[in-house]
């Protein structure tokens, strides 16, 4: 239990109803053993103060009325499903049975009979009141349920909305692609479109994933955190001059030195610039400042726009928390940026903020980054230049139109290019055609590709192929078992082409080189 649902729960009150000296010291008793008390004038007075923040009844016997029980009856009927709400009721002695016998049938009734201890009094409301404790934690849990099933049923919507929306233009697209004659330049608008909504998507499944299994692996090193600013900011401002806003950065010349993964820095600003442009009006501008500050890189990114509502503020960095929740959702998203945002940032030991700066006035986002000492500088290594093409590949991919289009893609690339459908089949076929490079599916039927990366690092002959696993399974143990079994790289579909034809391109510079027989990755 947290020390927030302690709080609540203990924040009602025991009502009291006795008569005279009887109440007074009862109240007097459960207030010295730390207990919220309330001495009900009369019946009215407890039956108007009854709610779910009630800790617990004590009531004398005899002033249980045909019209006190009555009401008491409906109000614990009309009681929820969580509640049972505990009532004391202390008898005038234990020979004589209670006055009105309903009251045992009331529910959670206790009786205590005079003469009374006052370790027995205590005892029992403490009893009684642990009870009800219980029962809003119940509550309280309930409720949380609810909330993120709620939550839930509008991800999947603004899902399916979201992902909708790149396969309109998509399908548009293949149906245009189908026409004969159609000009170079068409051609070529035809297939960016398709380039850019498949990005899109992309882009949101690799977001939900980094959300919904925490599992971000960082590959950190000294980094200037200005520079990674200053060039974010530079390749957004073009996207942010279509939409008519712009992108205004103060960062001073000197390095700002932390130790990060750069990659995912960038996507900790792009997200954050996204999030800016995507709520500024056009003809507003977007503000990135960064400057150093008690031992911390602070980077703000400023807009211009309607602000944020003050409620949303705590829960902004949540995953799934939308700010826009209109029917045409003109921003779009699945509210998984500043999520991503907050665990990539707390990964590498900082922190986030957002802070609204009124009505029409724009938000501002917040991200504390550790500085570090300046690194000692390294000598430039050089990039090894592509290697030349037509390079023996053979792939193995079960979905057809996967491995139909892919092999088109490295044809005209030059490559000469061998299918396999199935992991027996990519395993003969290897050592048919004695590949230079292997583009592998993992869930190949028959046979996984797990088992045909074993089967050919086996092979004298096809040990020094250069083995790509291209595949759905994205998550870092994935990579891990990929790596394990021999692959030399893990990539996850789907592939920006040029980053696969980068990799096989390595076979070509030598990149599996040979030393005494001996493969070196």
């Amino acid at each position: 239990m947290s020390n927030a649902d302690a709080t609540g729960a203990r924040s009602g009150s025991v009502l009291i109803l006795a008569a005279g000296r009887d109440g007074e010291l009862a109240l007097e008793v459960l207030n010295n053993a730390g207990h919220a008390c309330h001495l009900c004038a009369d019946e009215q007075d407890l039956l108007d103060r009854l709610g779910d923040d009630v800790a617990a009844l004590l009531i004398a016997e005899e002033l249980v009325s045909e019209r006190l029980h009555g009401n008491l009856t409906a109000a614990l009927a009309a009681q929820p499903a969580w509640s049972d709400l505990p009532i004391l009721v202390v008898a005038q002695n234990s020979s004589e049975a209670l006055r009105l016998p309903g009251l045992a049938l009331l529910g959670n009734v206790s009786v205590l009979t005079r003469p009374l201890a006052v370790d027995a009094l205590s005892s029992s409301v403490a009893a009684s009141v642990r009870a009800r404790l219980r029962q809003l934690q119940v509550r309280d849990l309930l409720g949380d349920q609810q909330e993120q099933a709620r939550r839930k049923d509008e991800f999947l919507a603004m899902l399916a909305h979201e992902l909708r929306n790149p396969l309109a233009p998509i399908r548009y697209a293949a149906r245009i692609l189908q026409a004969h004659g159609l000009p170079a330049d068409q051609l070529r608008h035809t297939a960016q479109l398709v380039e850019r909504q498949v990005g899109h998507m992309a882009t949101i499944i690799d977001d939900l994933l980094d959300v919904s299994r925490g599992l971000i692996t960082l590959s950190a090193a000294p980094l200037d955190f200005a520079d990674l600013v200053r060039r974010t900011v530079d390749a957004y401002a073009v996207t942010a001059k279509d939409k008519g806003v712009g992108v205004r950065a103060v960062i001073a010349p000197q390095p700002v030195w932390v130790r990060g993964d750069a990659t995912r820095l960038k996507q900790v600003l792009d997200n954050l610039l996204d999030n800016a442009v995507k709520f500024s009006p056009a003809g507003r501008e977007v503000l990135v400042s960064l400057c150093k500050d008690a031992g911390q890189a602070v980077v703000e990114v400023s807009d211009q726009g309607a602000g944020l509502d003050p409620a949303l503020i705590p829960h902004i960095f949540e995953p799934f928390v939308q700010a826009d929740r209109s029917l045409d959702r003109p921003n779009g998203g699945l509210g998984l940026g500043l999520a991503l945002v907050r665990g990539l940032v707390q990964l590498h030991g900082g922190a986030t903020s957002a802070q609204n700066k009124g009505p029409n006035c724009g938000s501002t986002f917040t991200v504390h980054l550790p500085l570090i000492e300046t690194p000692a500088l390294r000598p430039e290594v050089r990039a090894l230049p592509h290697g030349p093409g037509g390079l023996r590949v053979l792939l193995a991919e079960d979905n057809r139109d996967a491995a139909d289009s892919l092999k088109m893609l490295l044809e005209m690339s030059g490559h000469e290019v061998t299918v396999a459908y199935n992991g027996p089949d990519a395993v003969t076929t290897a050592r048919s055609v004695c590949p230079q490079v292997v583009v592998c599916d993992i869930g190949l039927p028959g046979m996984s590709g797990y088992d045909v990366a074993t089967a050919l690092r086996q092979d004298p002959e096809l040990q020094n192929v250069r083995l790509i696993a291209v595949t759905g399974y994205g998550d870092a143990q994935d990579r891990d078992a990929a790596l394990a079994t021999g692959f030399d790289e893990h990539l996850c579909k789907p592939v920006e082409p040029n980053a696969l034809l980068a990799e096989i391109a390595k076979a070509a510079r030598g990149a599996n080189a040979v030393h005494g027989g001996t493969r070196v990755r």
